[in-house]
């Protein structure tokens, strides 16, 4: 799971978050798969890095929203735990460079927070951000395979923009189901609606001449009324209960980063086929449909709906 939701944020795919727009994605070096005339966007070649680091932060920032995922997801936990935090645990499954992991410890610091991901990468930047967080912990594990955790042994499950991306959805929550106490909680959200991916699909359609399948990895695979809720169910899961919640993605106030932002999903493949005119000119035509201008001049993409799925064992 952890490896699927990198590889979609890092690569041409539609990431998390956008899967990891889904849910702060990490950014690896690009060196190497530069293409001729690839600068128009992204500034200098030397800049090219940075530029990228700097859409993944602020993809991150949007997360933090008070109706984003994280806030949210927190909040659900810390009302379930009340008095029993400090003899609580919580364990985040996918949980990339570490959230919502750290922001459910910060907000419990007498819980003891578990942030696990599949990817070695993503743990190592997790754990490096949790440095000041005594009371969180990380591991490496993958969530369709929780072998380091016993059975009915957590309090809490939580999982932001991850369940949409496993080769086996039923197990990954069977495996959730396994390791939960009688009467502990999933916490999970998924994408129902997010105007980035149909920008990049604008895009797409455009660089290519044709409509772009949908990707192998798809961060709308849940979106689906009822469809998660009914496989939360057949894992076991009883009183299953969903609530949505819309935020804005905040593309901030310089064309050259909104351009920028607008094809972060897609820019390896448009690197590939050197169409950086072409994807430029699909920007400008297709980005007024998800956008609003504020009074300060920043641009706003206000549509971006998730579901937010508890469910108890």
């Amino acid at each position: 799971l952890g490896r699927a939701r990198v590889a979609l944020a890092r690569a041409s795919s539609v990431a998390s978050g956008a899967t990891r727009a889904v849910g702060a994605a990490g950014v690896r070096s690009t060196t190497g798969v530069r293409a001729a005339g690839t600068t128009r966007l992204f500034g200098t070649a030397d800049s090219f890095d940075d530029e990228v680091a700097a859409i993944y932060k602020k993809i991150s920032e949007n997360h933090t929203h008070p109706k984003g995922p994280w806030a949210l997801m927190t909040a659900e936990v810390v009302s379930f735990l009340g008095d029993r935090a400090a003899a609580a645990t919580v364990l985040d499954v996918a949980s990339g460079p570490g959230q919502p992991a750290l922001t459910i410890a910060a907000a419990l610091p007498s819980t003891s927070v578990i942030a696990s991901d599949a990817s070695e990468d993503m743990i190592a930047t997790a754990t490096g951000k949790a440095a000041g967080l005594p009371n969180v912990k990380t591991c490496v594990a993958d969530a369709q395979a929780l072998t380091d955790f016993a059975d009915s042994s957590i309090d809490v499950v939580t999982c932001c923009y991850g369940y949409m991306f496993p080769e086996d959805k039923a197990l990954a929550l069977a495996e959730t189901y396994r390791v939960l106490k009688p009467g502990g909680i999933l916490v999970a959200t998924t994408w129902d609606d997010f105007d980035l991916l149909k920008l990049t699909k604008d895009i797409m359609t455009e660089v290519l001449g044709e409509v772009p399948p949908t990707p192998a990895l798809d961060p709308m695979s849940l979106a689906e009324e009822g469809l998660f809720s009914g496989m939360v169910a057949d894992a076991g899961f009883t009183d299953v209960v969903q609530k949505t919640s819309t935020y804005p993605f905040d593309l901030g106030t310089d064309p050259k980063f909104q351009s920028n932002f607008g094809t972060i999903l897609v820019r390896e493949k448009i690197f590939e086929l050197d169409k950086w005119d072409v994807a430029e000119k699909a920007f400008s035509d297709n980005i007024g449909k998800y956008t609003t201008t504020l009074a300060d001049g920043s641009m706003s993409m206000p549509a971006n709906t998730f579901r937010m799925t508890v469910a108890t064992k």
